[in-house]
């Protein structure tokens, strides 16, 4: 890749700082596939044979801040004490990989910071222009959207337990996730409701 930049005629800063920044995602992209798959074959080695039996390798992704990382791990059949078998990734325990759907934590916290400031489709232009992550307006929704707990869902629940009348006392209060699409800043505002008298 180097060769072939400098090899090429002369190019303006701005274009040779984007196949640089390419070159290096890619990097990034490979050594972490490497070191994630070495140290799952450490564990696989390392694992008690007895609690957990390997049920071979499945192939998964996570989208980090300089591109999506795909890589293989090994699934674990155990029995954690209740009878029921269970199935676990000791590479996701090991490494306390907490993602937000495919999401690693340092992309979902780029987004949810920039999303802040802008709408989702300029949220969504600078993680794909800033990162060597491309992502969608739609994408960017959803992610926020889990970060929040799954407010629509939650309305939901309280909208039916409502107009069955099964809610009590004479004021309930939720909170949901509001964008301001004019200040461009998410932020949260209570919404309180008072159950209708009933004839």
């Amino acid at each position: 890749m180097m060769k072939s930049i400098v090899e090429e005629k002369l190019v303006s800063f701005k274009l040779l700082e984007q196949k640089v920044f390419a070159y290096v995602c890619e990097l990034g992209r490979m050594i972490t596939q490497t070191i994630l798959e070495n140290y799952d074959d450490e564990l696989a080695r390392e694992r008690d044979k007895k609690v957990y039996r390997d049920k071979g390798k499945r192939d998964t992704s996570i989208k980090t801040v300089y591109g999506e990382v795909e890589y293989s791990r090994r699934v674990y059949r155990t029995e954690p004490g209740d009878g029921k078998a269970a199935h676990v990734y000791l590479l996701d325990q090991a490494m306390q990989m907490e993602k937000i759907g495919l999401f690693s934590t340092n992309l979902a916290e780029k987004i949810a910071m920039t999303v802040t400031e802008s709408p989702y489709r300029v949220s969504a232009d600078v993680i794909s222009g800033t990162c060597g992550q491309t992502v969608s307006h739609g994408g960017v929704w959803n992610l926020i959207q889990r970060l929040g707990g799954g407010s629509a869902k939650r309305k939901n629940t309280w909208y039916s337990r409502w107009k069955r009348g099964s809610r009590k006392g004479e004021r309930q209060s939720g909170f949901f996730l509001k964008k301001w699409m004019a200040y461009g800043c998410g932020c949260r505002i209570p919404v309180i409701r008072k159950p209708r008298n009933r004839r």
